[in-house]
């Protein structure tokens, strides 16, 4: 979610030192913190070959390039689609996908990812030997929630649209709030462990339990000193030594509906991961629904142009958004970033 012009400028100063420039993964995530993994999966099982085909891995386009070009050396994977990850999203329709706001906007300078910023890999759960069928598929437009707040991570959801229809399997996202105590699975690439840089190739999945909204805010007050606070927007889902974390962000929170799994939350942010008495935040999709039917129903009406497509940000009235708050803690968004 970094602007890239930092990766050049790293670039051009390594280019001085020799003919060919090679660059390790650490020194290029080191340049552009959107190649970062920040949320994985801790204490989870790495997920069956096929199962959640509607998950996909966001990519960062410049990171491929390098790579690509042989200007990334570095362990395990010098291979694009591991180094590139960077968030999770939902197929929610043929050429639709569903992440988070907060993979788009970045967190210190509100700079907005373009569609040519990003790829969607979709149809694979391993991102170096990718599955036959699996594809790249280009974004043409970009639809960040109207009421996204970057400090809080309130009203945290963005659409992106693709180029072109996929044929691959889609989850609906639910209209209805999710019973507390039901169980959920969240899936991502993040990491495997919260207190080191352990990504895995692999996507990872993890049961967790909706946790009662009482339950959640007594916890952020506990570890925040009462500084942040749950919006009607968020869920909170986790347990002891399970949780979503880096990497994992705009990634989806899944439940069982009329025997059906269906989207209910969106891998949003986080005090720790999987620490006593701490849980993931998602972004409650139902609170959504209507506004996700809107776009995708009357996508004539989002028009516009940028960087190969469109970043389309609705106009409100400004004394409709919330106030933004300073917190005494830093947000852990579960993202490379």
């Amino acid at each position: 979610m970094k602007i890239f012009s930092l990766i050049v400028s790293t670039l051009m100063v390594l280019s001085g030192l020799a003919s060919v420039s090679l660059v390790s993964a650490e020194e290029l995530r080191a340049a552009d913190s959107s190649a970062l993994k920040t949320n994985r999966i801790i204490n989870g099982v790495k997920s069956s070959a096929g199962a959640w085909p509607s998950t996909v891995a966001l990519l960062n386009t410049n990171i491929i390039k390098k790579v690509e070009a042989g200007e990334v050396i570095d362990t395990p994977f010098a291979h694009a689609n591991y180094q590139a990850q960077f968030c999770g999203a939902t197929l929610i329709a043929s050429k639709w996908v569903m992440t988070a706001a907060h993979c788009i906007v970045d967190s210190d300078t509100e700079a907005h990812k373009t569609p040519s910023d990003i790829v969607a890999l979709i149809g694979t759960n391993d991102l170096v030997n990718t599955s036959s069928g699996s594809i790249r598929a280009s974004v043409k437009r970009i639809i960040v929630h109207p009421y996204y707040n970057n400090e809080t991570t309130d009203t945290d959801i963005a659409l992106l649209e693709l180029v072109y229809d996929t044929s691959f399997v889609t989850m609906d996202v639910s209209g209805n709030d999710v019973p507390d105590g039901i169980p959920a699975t969240v899936v991502g690439w993040g990491t495997l462990d919260s207190d080191t840089d352990d990504f895995p190739k692999d996507l990872y999945e993890v049961e967790v339990p909706i946790v009662n909204r009482a339950i959640c805010e007594r916890s952020l007050d506990k570890y925040s000193f009462g500084s942040v606070n749950l919006s009607q927007n968020m869920i909170c889902a986790g347990s002891t030594g399970k949780d979503s974390c880096s990497g994992d962000s705009g990634g989806p929170l899944m439940a069982r509906e009329n025997g059906e799994y269906v989207v209910v939350g969106i891998s949003s942010w986080g005090l720790e991961c999987a620490k006593p008495d701490t849980y993931g935040i998602y972004t409650r999709v139902s609170k959504f629904k209507n506004w996700i039917d809107s776009q995708i129903t009357n996508t004539e009406n989002n028009a516009g142009s940028s960087g190969g497509g469109s970043i389309f940000l609705i106009l409100v009235p400004l004394l409709l958004l919330r106030p933004t708050r300073l917190l005494a803690v830093k947000l852990i968004r579960k993202k490379d970033s």
